[in-house]
């Protein structure tokens, strides 16, 4: 995969077979400087290097979270837990131990409790009501945490873009991941780069552009986009080829921040 952007986003993504919750755990998320060649093999590798800009990098992990736990409320409301269980595992898994520093240094309560206890759930008591709980509470606390990076970054359109660009490249990643010979193969990679589309749009309505034209026509771009994931799961065939998605993406954030995994 061509990095043509100075940061790369890792996030490692479990592989799901079939439709059990049997995953493989992957590398920790990590924001890369990259400014050569990287592959899905995770070259630009382990060990929190940076973008150099922390509010981005600690954005970029939250919303990789967020993105997760859309799919996985959307599988828990459809009472499909067994898919809904890696994603409610990944954030805790996979991304939080790349936010825990961060929040000690900025004095900002852990949530890895609430992420736990809401695993834990998923697994031994999913009809409960205290998992909806448990989510409530997990989803509170990332929302806070967002809360507390600095408005004028926040909802600056140029910071937002950024972290879009992580999270819309992630998801034609895992699509592309996602199928083999024509086929849906991985589902949880499509799941996961559906949540990831899906805060991606939702993040953009935080600061959309100034300019209309600019605008209008990102926002058409994500109604394209949005179209290769009709459902949370998958259709029998892609609406989509993986090309055509990068395309929509390359529409909505022309400058790549490539995203490296390890499968």
């Amino acid at each position: 995969m061509a990095v043509t952007m100075t940061a790369t986003v890792a996030t490692g993504c479990t592989q799901m077979a079939d439709q059990t919750d049997q995953t493989a755990k992957s590398p920790t998320p990590a924001a890369v400087v990259d400014g050569g060649e990287g592959g899905e093999g995770g070259e630009g590798g382990e060990g929190g290097e940076s973008t150099g800009n922390p509010d981005i990098d600690l954005m970029t992990n939250l919303a990789l979270m967020k993105g997760h736990l859309m799919v996985a409320q959307e599988l828990i409301v459809e009472k499909q837990y067994k898919q809904a269980t890696p994603h409610i595992g990944h954030p805790v898994e996979e991304i939080y131990g790349d936010v825990e520093a961060e929040l000690t240094k900025r004095n900002l309560p852990q949530f890895k409790a609430a992420l736990n206890q809401m695993s834990d759930l998923i697994k031994s008591s999913p009809e409960s009501p205290e998992l909806q709980t448990a989510y409530n509470e997990s989803v509170k606390a990332i929302d806070s945490t967002i809360a507390a990076i600095p408005a004028k970054e926040r909802t600056s359109p140029e910071f937002v873009m950024k972290v879009m660009s992580g999270l819309l490249n992630t998801a034609a990643d895992e699509y592309k991941a996602a199928i083999a010979d024509g086929k849906f193969v991985e589902i949880v990679e499509y799941q996961d780069s559906r949540g990831f589309v899906l805060y991606a749009e939702e993040l953009y309505k935080t600061a959309p552009q100034a300019d209309a034209a600019k605008n209008t026509a990102i926002e058409q771009a994500f109604t394209d986009l949005k179209a290769a994931w009709p459902s949370v799961n998958p259709p029998a065939s892609p609406v989509k080829t993986p090309a055509e998605v990068a395309t929509l993406v390359k529409a909505i954030v022309p400058e790549k921040v490539a995203i490296n995994h390890n499968h």
